[in-house]
Order: C-alpha cells, then sequence, then structure tokens
C-alpha cells in the first residue's frame, strides 16, 4: 500500500517538473526560422517568395516577423535572409524605426537578444547604443542599435564563421577597401 502510494507520489511529481521544465523552456526559446546556414535559396522563395538584389553578389529575402517568429513578441519589425551563391548566409531579426524611435523604446528586439544570446548592458537599456557580439555553438551573433540619420537602427544579425567571413570579403571586394 505504501508502496503505491509512493509511485503515484514520484509519478505526479515527475510529471509536475517535466511540465515546469518544459514551459520554461518554451518561454525563452529563440526564434526557429525554419532553415539551417546552408540552406538553397530555392527553399526560402518557396515560401517567402523570391530574392532580390542586395549587391552583385548576394542576394535578400525579407519576411515579416509574424511568419518567421510567431511566437515571439518583437513588434513592428522583419526577418531578412541573406545568401551568397544561392547559399544562406545569414539571418537578421530588423526593427522598423520612425523618427520618434517607438519601435525601439519599447525594447522588445533588445529584451529578446538578452534572454536568448547573454547581457547587453547593466545600466540603462533605454539609452544603450552601440554593437554586442556573441560566439556560441558555431554561431556568429550581433546585436546592433546604432542612431543613423535621428533614427535608430536596431538589428540582430545571425551566422556562423564560414558565411560571416565570406559576406565580410565580398562586401569588401564590392566596396573596394
Amino acid at each position: 500500500m505504501c508502496w503505491r502510494i509512493s509511485m503515484k507520489l514520484i509519478r505526479s511529481l515527475i510529471i509536475t517538473l517535466l511540465a515546469v521544465v518544459f514551459a520554461c523552456s518554451n518561454a525563452s526559446a529563440k526564434c526557429n526560422f525554419g532553415f539551417n546556414l546552408g540552406s538553397d535559396i530555392k527553399q526560402v522563395e518557396e515560401i517567402y517568395g523570391p530574392a532580390f538584389p542586395y549587391s552583385e553578389i548576394n542576394l535578400v529575402i525579407e519576411a515579416p516577423i509574424e511568419e518567421v517568429c510567431p511566437n515571439e513578441n518583437l513588434g513592428d519589425s522583419f526577418v531578412e535572409f541573406r545568401f551568397i551563391n544561392n547559399e544562406l548566409a545569414a539571418f537578421s531579426i530588423i526593427v522598423e524605426n520612425g523618427f520618434d524611435n517607438a519601435e525601439s523604446e519599447k525594447l522588445l528586439l533588445y529584451n529578446y537578444v538578452k534572454s536568448n544570446y547573454g547581457t547587453i548592458s547593466d545600466s540603462r537599456p533605454l539609452y544603450w547604443r552601440g554593437f554586442k557580439s556573441w560566439n556560441k555553438n558555431g554561431e556568429v551573433i550581433v546585436y546592433k542599435k546604432m542612431p543613423f540619420q535621428k533614427i535608430l537602427e536596431e538589428e540582430l544579425y545571425i551566422s556562423n564563421k564560414k558565411y560571416n567571413n565570406e559576406l565580410i570579403e565580398k562586401l569588401a571586394d564590392e566596396e573596394d577597401f
């Protein structure tokens, strides 16, 4: 009799713990972009439409954040898929700001980056400006929040070493650095 009660108690405890772990991991889960770096451009075009040239060597597909990351509250922003040689080289989440910078002031992307990648600033997040980068699990992650012509440019960029280096090289070649 005692053995049956303790087994029921243990089973209930395990189910409760699993439910708590699942709920917590879902609450802070990163956006699943639906593709891996290196994916063929045709796979992304099937879902989000044709790419447009960003430069002579790289193509871009833009998609609404709600379609790519439906479980995230990232406000007025979009996802940019960047390609080199028809291979997915980087993902970006870009905040659409107006002259009042109201979207950035909500700190939605800032808080998303902080909860998924790490600390950005210890004080006054509303006024923080700059770049923060991480190298985690083979990913190159860069968060940027910088003023440009009275608008805050706010972006989360995700790539890997291989594609990040290719993007830098090809863009440098185009700009004749």
